[in-house]
């Protein structure tokens, strides 16, 4: 089947071959005719030659006298050349002097001259005469040489003839003629076919009428059948009376979460939310009241989700929420707890006093189901349990998760609270010289002193810190400790021991991280040479560029940095090329297998690496003589571990470097 543009081009090169075969027949046609009138032409003056020798010569002498007559003719015909006279094989008379000498090898009949391709070869024409000298016969021929130039120009005059006045107008109109139908008609035309295959693209308006005409209807048809679809699409696929999505289009879209979720191993949480006591509000202030509830608490909980989040009604006073995205699970359950705080706030409907509240049940993809069914279904058990348990509230689908996620959310509250009390205490380890035993300094570490839990470490707490943002607000009072116990110590008993802090990836990458510290150096009158502030391999990856500078900043000031715990995570010689690192720290994993042969020289390596990059070396964790005697024999320069002392408060780790002074005083 032929396209637009093919059909027009195929008229196009009918109308252009067309023209082609008219010039042919009409070239044709001229040549033909302007040959034999050329031809009659030669035939004409030969015969008056021949007529004029036969009853006007009887010799050769008044053959000469015929010379002026014949060159006259000659000269008075563009299209003759020369015209000469042979008795034999000896030209007696020529019109061109030159002639005399020239073979004429190619000669015609006259009636051969009648097709323009004889002519054109320039070939001699000739006629035979006969007169008597006497009673003698005497036979000539007259030979006739056509001027081949001016033979040219007569026909190449056709042909100009014909381009110029004929043909090339002819194509020139051929040409603007398609032109403006492929710019009216077949550009349109194609426009409305891409309209209707694709529907994607209104064309602008044609000036054919016609075609406009077809343009404006179709795009008003595919308008209205779009519309149609979009409508039944929607209806389809959301709930009349809430407009949210309907179970439909839930499962269209929990389906599609769950092969990405797959793909990149992400959770997500599946909610199913019941309203409680939802039927008595039907039952007593009518369905029409319900309904504008139902509306009401669609409207607050789309508005509490994130963009990325679903929500959709599952039937009646069901409702259904997938939460994705969220950085932890004491987010999850703030944006919970937010919507079932929302819905509490609803008072009253239709000027009727309302009290809503709802139970929601918890399910998480992969763990409690690979499957919209499967999670479905341990959601509804979640919330059923949440029912038992007094309403109101959300239940986790495994008791365990359950627990420890409200026993998170009720310790996070605990650690506001206790940075608001000063429930919190530094204990001090020293860091001892490994040669001497002398105590060089020591590293703060925090503990909670929980009103009702008691001593709480700070494996529990710091994770909670740095996930909820209080480590910020936790580790500026640690560093302010310190470096007031610091200054104690020193005024108090002149003991002027560097001390060791740390600090979490979340407080590093703080932007007034560094202004703070600036700050308090300044407000308390510390030397920065007397702090080290230890930071572990999670600072060096996470935004290095941003990290490199600050502890360029540091460093600057006079304060030391330690890589705390190498080894146990991404550790790389480039960061130690890289970064400005003081003090290296051997996490006690390594030192515990310091007998083992692999073990030992993984020690010695980073020890030896270290001495070449002016590093120091403090080995963690050493509890017993024997690893003290391997250390001096590797040469590291430092240790911390119980074969010292634990970590002590204040009070007792002041006493501890007191004796050790006096030790090494009677020493």
């Amino acid at each position: 089947m032929l396209t637009i543009h093919r059909f027009f081009a195929l008229l196009f090169f009918l109308i252009v071959g067309g023209l082609y075969t008219s010039f042919a027949a009409f070239y044709f046609h001229e040549q033909k005719a302007k040959s034999e009138i050329i031809a009659a032409d030669f035939q004409r003056t030969l015969n008056e030659i021949g007529y004029q020798i036969y009853s006007g010569v009887s010799s050769f002498a008044e053959l000469e006298e015929m010379r002026a007559g014949i060159q006259r003719k000659a000269a008075q015909n563009n299209l003759i050349d020369d015209i000469s006279i042979q008795y034999g094989n000896k030209t007696i008379l020529s019109t061109d002097p030159k002639m005399f000498n020239h073979s004429h090898q190619q000669l015609d009949e006259i009636d051969v001259l009648l097709e323009s391709e004889h002519l054109r070869v320039y070939r001699d024409i000739h006629a035979d005469v006969m007169f008597y000298d006497g009673v003698k016969p005497i036979n000539l021929r007259i030979i006739l040489s056509p001027n081949g130039d001016e033979l040219d120009r007569r026909f190449d005059e056709i042909i100009n003839s014909y381009i110029n006045y004929s043909l090339l107008p002819t194509l020139i109109i051929a040409v603007l003629l398609f032109l403006l139908i492929k710019k009216r008609l077949i550009a349109p035309l194609e426009k409305l076919r891409q309209f209707a295959y694709y529907h994607n693209h209104v064309p602008n308006q044609f000036k054919i009428r016609e075609l406009e005409s077809i343009r404006n209807s179709m795009q008003q048809t595919f308008k209205r059948l779009n519309e149609e679809a979009e409508a039944l699409y929607n209806s389809a696929r959301t709930d009349d009376l809430s407009g949210l999505p309907n179970r439909q289009q839930l499962t269209e879209r929990l389906n599609w979460l769950i092969s990405e979720s797959s793909r990149t191993q992400e959770e997500f949480a599946y909610l199913f939310i019941d309203l409680d006591n939802f039927k008595h509000i039907n039952d007593t202030l009518g369905h029409d009241t319900g309904d504008e509830l139902l509306i009401e608490i669609s409207r607050i909980m789309q508005a509490e989700l994130r963009g990325h989040d679903i929500i959709a009604r599952f039937g009646g006073d069901e409702f259904v929420m997938v939460l994705n995205k969220y950085r932890n699970h004491l987010e999850l359950n703030h944006i919970i707890e937010r919507v079932l705080r929302e819905l509490q706030e609803i008072d009253s409907i239709s000027n009727q006093t309302v009290s809503v509240s709802a139970s929601i049940g918890v399910a998480f993809y992969p763990k409690d189901g690979k499957n919209a069914q499967t999670l479905m279904k341990h959601a509804d058990i979640a919330m059923y349990q949440a029912k038992e348990r007094g309403k109101n509230q959300v239940h986790y689908f495994t008791e365990e998760l359950n627990q420890k996620i409200l026993q998170h959310v009720t310790l996070e509250q605990d650690l506001r609270s206790g940075i608001k009390n000063k429930e919190f205490e530094l204990y001090y380890q020293p860091k001892v010289k490994v040669e001497t035993g002398e105590i060089s300094g020591c590293e703060c570490l925090i503990r909670w002193h929980h009103p009702t839990r008691g001593l709480i470490p700070p494996n529990q707490f710091i994770p909670l810190a740095e996930n909820s943002g209080l480590i910020v607000q936790l580790g500026e009072w640690v560093l302010e400790e310190a470096i007031q116990q610091q200054l104690f110590w020193k005024k108090m008993y002149g003991i002027d021991l560097p001390i060791s802090v740390n600090v979490s990836a979340h407080q590093f990458a703080h932007e007034n991280f560094y202004t703070r510290l600036q700050q308090i150096f300044k407000d308390f009158e510390f030397e920065p040479n007397k702090l080290d502030i230890e930071v572990t391999e999670s600072v060096l990856l996470d935004d290095s560029n941003h990290n490199l500078s600050i502890l360029k900043m540091i460093r600057s000031l006079g304060v030391t940095t330690s890589l705390d715990d190498f080894g146990t995570g991404y550790s790389s010689l480039a960061y130690l090329k890289r970064f400005p690192i003081n003090v290296l720290k051997i996490d006690k994993s390594f030192m515990d297998d310091y007998l083992s042969r692999t073990g030992s020289v993984f020690i010695q390596t980073i020890i030896t690496m270290a001495h070449n990059l002016n590093i120091e070396i403090v080995a963690e964790g050493i509890e017993q003589q024997d690893q003290l005697n391997y250390l001096k024999s590797v040469d590291c320069e430092f240790y911390q571990g119980y074969f010292c002392s634990k970590p002590l408060p204040a009070k007792n780790f002041i006493e501890l470097v007191q004796d050790s002074l006096n030790k090494q005083a009677k020493t």
